[in-house]
């Protein structure tokens, strides 16, 4: 499987795309993959707090100064890895646990297509090309993007219901910000 097929695959998955399984190598190897694919997430969303950086640094006529890189690899990472831990608590207690593997390996490939688009917007903010109120939104049509994926991937990979889609859309997307927030708080 190609990184850029399983990007493809993304669109299926979220979309009406028929047969959206092809798209993604949904074996022991393919999950393994799609973790190292999530931490490399990484880098784009480090761009993304440079460009936001660079900006404050610009409207405060100060120094730019960068957050350092283990505070910001520790909350973002826990931010990206909560959940794979909810998926697994999530099936487990609604007895889905044949469909977790699929359902991270979708997640994890939309949170890196996602962070990819953030991180070229701020990468040309950075650049000069892009003016910051764009590129912001972009980032927040990104983040309200992952609430939306996290709804459709629970209805159409993990087989939840509607109603109860949203639910967990809505529970994950929660106890992902809580940590960014108790995090940034300490």
């Amino acid at each position: 499987m190609t990184p850029l097929r399983s990007l493809l695959g993304v669109f299926a998955v979220l979309g009406t795309w028929p047969n959206w399984e092809s798209y993604f190598d949904l074996s022991r190897k393919g999950q393994k993959v799609s973790f190292i694919v999530l931490t490399l997430s990484l880098l784009p969303l480090w761009v993304v707090a440079y460009g936001i950086q660079m900006e404050r640094a610009a409207r405060t006529n100060t120094e730019l100064s960068l957050p350092g890189l283990m505070p910001f690899i520790l909350v973002v990472g826990l931010w990206l890895f909560t959940f794979p831990g909810l998926a697994y608590l999530i099936g487990m207690i609604f007895e889905k646990m044949d469909r977790v593997r699929a359902w991270t390996i979708t997640r994890n490939w939309t949170v890196f297509g996602l962070s990819l688009l953030a991180g070229a917007a701020f990468g040309l903010v950075a650049l000069g090309v892009l003016p910051f109120i764009l590129a912001n939104g972009i980032l927040l049509a990104a983040y309200l993007g992952v609430l939306a994926a996290d709804i459709r991937l629970a209805q159409k990979v993990a087989g939840f219901e509607w109603g109860t889609a949203i639910l967990i859309g809505c529970i994950i997307v929660a106890v992902g910000l809580t940590f960014i927030l108790l995090a940034i708080s300490r």
